[in-house]
């Protein structure tokens, strides 16, 4: 028996190739009428699609991540161009608005200058402002005319808005101003509305000039215009100088203090115009004052200071 047995096959002959092709073929045909007609695999295709759509997904996911990533970044970028590009246009505008702004300023102040021109009647010239010599002290300014210019030291000097001050320093091709506002200058002028006449002198600040040298009145009111009196011969007439803005009597009460706002302070790039006078009294120069780039004081400037 157990000869037998072992002599035995545990599979009987195998069918051919053909044969089985056609089995299973046979199978799957009845199988795809059935799930055609009964829908009996959806489940399974079902979870199938589910299956690989959630592996896609997941497996999708860092691209998609990626992808996102790098087109917020392009997009950031491209608006942080946009905002710079805008920017610069925006500054391109307002330095343009600037110019235009500064232009119109310096129109407005030549014509105001040929204004005063035309009022003085007398020979005149205009020039800028090139270097500023100011202090807590003294207002001194530097423009770019000199004795090649015709200019002379005591020549008065004008703004577009009324007095700037007299010229103290003459050299070939720059002259030294010096301005009501410096301590160290005196005008003669006269007080429109009350008819009084004074000396104005500088406190070394910008816009304030004071009077201290009045007999006490009330007459002196804020507001009132100050121009100057022609008295000493230097000043045209009639020139603007300030306004006043306070008239107190002093502690004797003997006295009155006015105060008066200048017409104009100065700066770089300004214009004034000298008027090509013959100046009668040339203002000592200050013992502590720089020569002109260089340029002795004048002669006759050195005379008086040799004189005292």
């Amino acid at each position: 028996m157990t000869g037998q047995t072992a002599n035995k096959k545990f599979f009987g002959p195998r069918p051919s190739s053909v044969t089985s092709f056609g089995f299973f073929a046979v199978v799957s045909v009845l199988l795809m009428i059935t799930d055609h007609q009964m829908r009996m695999m959806e489940p399974i295709r079902s979870g199938l699609t589910l299956v690989s759509d959630s592996v896609y997904t997941v497996l999708a996911a860092p691209v998609r991540l990626a992808r996102d990533v790098s087109a917020h970044m392009t997009s950031k970028d491209q608006l942080l161009k946009n905002n710079q590009e805008l920017k610069d246009e925006i500054m391109k505008v307002q330095v343009l608005g600037s110019r235009l702004e500064t232009l119109e300023e310096e129109n407005r102040m030549l014509k105001q200058m040929l204004m005063q021109k035309k009022v003085q009647q007398v020979p005149s010239a205009v020039f800028q402002v090139t270097r500023v010599l100011s202090d807590g002290y003294t207002q001194r300014f530097q423009i770019n005319g000199g004795s090649d210019q015709g200019l002379q030291p005591g020549m008065p000097v004008l703004s577009e808005k009324g007095l700037a001050g007299q010229l103290v320093h003459v050299g070939p091709f720059s002259s030294l101003l010096r301005l009501v506002q410096d301590k160290n200058q005196e005008v003669p002028v006269l007080f429109e509305g009350s008819g009084i006449r004074g000396l104005v002198r500088g406190t070394g600040e910008d816009l304030k000039l004071e009077s201290r040298d009045l007999p006490y009145t009330d007459k002196i009111k804020p507001g009132d215009k100050v121009v100057t009196s022609g008295l000493d011969g230097v000043y045209p007439k009639g020139i603007p100088v300030g306004t006043v803005i306070s008239a107190l009597p002093s502690d004797t009460g003997s006295y009155v203090e006015v105060t008066i706002k200048a017409v104009k302070g100065m700066g770089n790039n300004d214009s004034v115009l000298v008027l090509l006078v013959d100046p009668i009294n040339i203002p000592p120069p200050i013992e502590d004052e720089p020569e002109l780039m260089g340029t002795p004081a004048p002669p006759a400037i050195k005379k008086k200071k040799a004189a005292k």
